[in-house]
């Protein structure tokens, strides 16, 4: 990703100040999306992210710093009562907790070392975890169904447009050393009418150790609401051309989940995504390809097609530059 830095040593005037430093980066996409069975079943699909990334370094060397984002999706709500407020491009369900157009809850953390503390819109451990994101299918993702968290819908997870400045509370710890990698977070969430999330604590965290080229994860979570991941399973690794990530997934009351993902070069400048996911409680086996091409500069023609959730299909094309 390419960066914009501002960097200062003396905009402070207090001896010992060591730097800070603000970086921005982020990404366009646009195309088209195509879903089985919506109303409208083909339409233009687009989202532009910027991240600002912030943080200064004490005289004994432990880094503060906050990450925020600025989203805007096509799918916002166009009833004047309802501007600003997020929709699902899949479903058109308008979810008042979800704010486009403006600053996301901020994440604000201190690290040092291997270890780092973070607080408000935590990452989430279970969402966090290695092999829970193997791969982005096409353009858009085509709606994560072949996420074994339900893509954080059944954890706790970084929303990049939820609850405008103020953000959700939690807090993690994130430790590493060498091969070995671990991460415990805690968030309370609270009813929003009409989007389905529940009153609840969740407690989660897994531990991931890689060897021989292999990483292996296992997640935990004690939470309150019945649909959440009681347990995650991964293993990611490569075989030849192939790298492959097999996981496994207690969703409690969606039921267990089964995923593999592969992903392999085709030449110097393509890569093919390959998904399949079983969960007890959807209507159809997902499975799906997407196919990346590199255009150079961070610019790249993107696209995808997915059998979902509820056996309809899915499938977009489009181009994305990274800055």
């Amino acid at each position: 990703m390419k960066k914009v830095l501002f960097a200062t040593t003396a905009l402070v005037a207090t001896a010992g100040v060591a730097a800070a430093d603000v970086t921005f980066g982020g990404y366009g996409r646009f195309g088209i999306i195509h879903v089985e069975g919506a109303a409208n079943e083909t339409t233009i699909t687009s989202r532009f992210r910027l991240q600002i990334d912030a943080t200064a370094e004490s005289d004994s060397g432990i880094v503060f710093g906050a990450r925020a984002r600025i989203q805007q999706d096509n799918d916002g709500d166009s009833n004047g009562a309802n501007v600003g407020e997020d929709a699902s491009s899949i479903s058109g369900i308008y979810r008042a907790d979800r704010i486009e157009s403006g600053i996301n809850g901020v994440r604000f953390f201190a690290r040092s070392g291997g270890l780092e503390v973070g607080v408000g819109n935590i990452f989430g451990a279970i969402d966090s975890m290695p092999g829970m994101y193997p791969t982005e299918l096409g353009l858009t993702g085509l709606s994560y169904d072949y996420i074994l968290n339900g893509a954080g819908a059944f954890s706790s997870t970084y929303d990049s447009d939820g609850n405008g400045a103020a953000g959700r509370n939690g807090i993690e710890i994130m430790y590493s050393m060498g091969d070995l990698s671990a991460h415990l977070s805690y968030q309370e969430l609270d009813t929003v009418p009409g989007n389905g999330i529940m009153d609840g604590d969740r407690i989660e965290g897994y531990i991931a150790y890689t060897f021989s080229g292999w990483t292996v994860a296992l997640g935990l979570q004690d939470s309150d609401i019945a649909t959440d991941t009681e347990l995650a399973l991964t293993v990611g690794g490569s075989v030849g051309i192939a790298d492959l990530t097999f996981g496994y997934a207690d969703n409690g009351t969606q039921g267990d989940a089964f995923a593999i993902t592969a992903g392999f070069d085709v030449g110097a400048a393509t890569r093919v995504s390959v998904v399949v996911l079983d969960q007890d409680n959807y209507a159809d086996t997902v499975y799906g390809v997407g196919v990346n091409h590199d255009l150079g500069g961070g610019t790249s023609i993107r696209g995808g097609i997915q059998n979902n959730r509820n056996g309809a299909t899915v499938a977009d094309l489009g181009v994305r530059f990274n800055f």
